[in-house]
Order: structure tokens, then C-alpha cells, then sequence
């Protein structure tokens, strides 16, 4: 019996504990067996200057003034991100055009979250406990903001309502409000993703400026904004 344990087990040379013969990580200690597969993670530092962790205010800005679109970039960031650093079998332009099909756009985002709390978790970070009720509240609260929207759309371009100026004024709050509490539900995951690669790559800072593309998204979101209010409160 002890022949087979010590055929199959090893001990640590970090910690002394048993681990698998065939393991390259030890799951007590954290450290690497095998100092060849670490090389890899040594030459992601020295090429990549900052961390993937983003801060929540500058997510939730350019959520907020590119009307959302931004949220589209930032589910491809995080299955491109993930799929590098946790070798993930999955194609994150694919997935991104997933999110235009319905039913399925609702697996695919609540796979996302349910990974990126299950790989918080391994890691010992923080994290939010269902993927689930977020994945519902994000889902539920887009629904009520497109149908909303399309109330203001049907009555200044379609004609098909006559709605005035105040109604409609009245929506865009409305809608602002609801994507400020879905933008901050997407916080939450953000929240956890950044203590998750707090712990994945220590050393490396979040980016303290904006990139030269979400300026350019910031600039447009704006004049989107600026249209949309003269829209509202200029009359044909």
C-alpha cells in the first residue's frame, strides 16, 4: 500500500508536502516544479507593461458616455485576457457576435461570470457568490433600456407615437438610470477580476491613463450625447 502512495506521490521541495508525481504547480505552496513553465509567465511581464485589471470609474465612464457599446468591447477584452492566461479552448470574436443572438447572448454572459468567479475563487480572491442573479439583473435591466429607448426612437423618427418633449426628457433619465445600475452591476465583476489579477500578475500596475481608442470613444460618445439632446428638445 505504501509502495503505490509513494509511486503516485511525491513530497514538495518547497513545502515538504505530497503532492502528485506528475505535478508541475504545487497546489499548497503555489510554487512551480518545473522552472521551464514559468518562463513563458516571465516574458508576458517584460512585454506587457500593465496589469488587465481596469479601474471600475473608468469602465463604468466609458460604459456610460459611448451608450453601452463600450460593454461590448469589455466582454471580448475579458474572454480574450482569460483565454491567454487560463489557456481556454474558446474564440472570444465568436463569442462577442454571440451576444447579438438571442437566448444564446444569455449562456454566453453567464458563462463569463461564472468563470471569471470560479477563477477568482481558485486563486482566494474575493468574490460575488451567484453569477446568476447578475447575469439576470444585466439581462433584465437591457431589456427594460432598449424598450425604453425605442419609445423615444418610434416617436422622433419612426413618427409611429407622438410623445413630447418632456415625456421623452423623462425617458432619457429614466434609461440613464437604469444603465447606471447595470453599469454598476458589471462593476461588481470587474471589482473581482481586478483582485484576481491583483494575485495573477503582481508587479504590474493598472494603466493610469486612457488609451488613445477610448479617447477617440469617449470624443464620439459625446457627440452622440450632444445630438441626441438636440434631438430631444429642438423641434423638427
Amino acid at each position: 500500500m505504501n509502495q503505490e502512495n509513494q509511486s503516485t506521490t511525491k513530497k514538495c521541495p518547497f513545502c515538504a508536502e505530497e503532492i502528485l508525481t506528475d505535478a508541475v504547480k504545487c497546489k499548497h505552496c503555489g510554487e512551480w516544479l518545473n522552472k521551464s513553465l514559468v518562463e513563458p509567465q516571465r516574458v508576458l511581464s517584460i512585454v506587457q507593461q500593465y496589469s488587465n485589471a481596469q479601474a471600475p470609474w473608468r469602465f463604468m465612464l466609458l460604459s456610460i458616455v459611448t451608450f453601452n457599446f463600450y460593454r461590448i468591447y469589455w466582454f471580448y477584452r475579458n474572454w480574450k485576457h482569460l483565454k491567454i492566461h487560463k489557456n481556454l479552448k474558446i474564440s472570444p470574436g465568436w463569442r462577442t457576435l454571440g451576444l447579438f443572438v438571442p437566448i444564446y447572448h444569455i449562456v454566453l454572459i453567464y458563462d463569463l461570470f461564472r468563470n471569471i468567479r470560479n477563477f477568482a475563487r481558485q486563486s482566494n480572491c474575493k468574490t460575488y457568490s451567484s453569477p446568476g442573479l447578475i447575469t439576470f439583473g444585466y439581462i433584465f435591466l437591457n431589456h427594460v433600456s432598449f424598450s425604453l429607448a425605442s419609445q423615444i426612437w418610434k416617436s422622433k423618427v419612426a413618427a409611429v407615437t407622438e410623445l413630447s418633449v418632456t415625456t421623452n426628457f423623462v425617458l432619457l433619465i429614466i434609461i440613464i438610470i437604469i444603465n447606471l445600475l447595470n453599469v454598476r452591476l458589471l462593476a461588481v465583476v470587474q471589482k473581482t477580476l481586478n483582485n484576481f489579477w491583483e494575485k495573477e500578475q503582481a508587479g504590474l500596475e493598472i494603466r493610469p491613463k486612457f488609451t488613445g481608442k477610448e479617447i477617440a470613444c469617449l470624443v464620439i460618445g459625446g457627440i452622440f450625447w450632444i445630438l441626441i439632446l438636440i434631438g430631444i428638445f429642438i423641434p423638427e
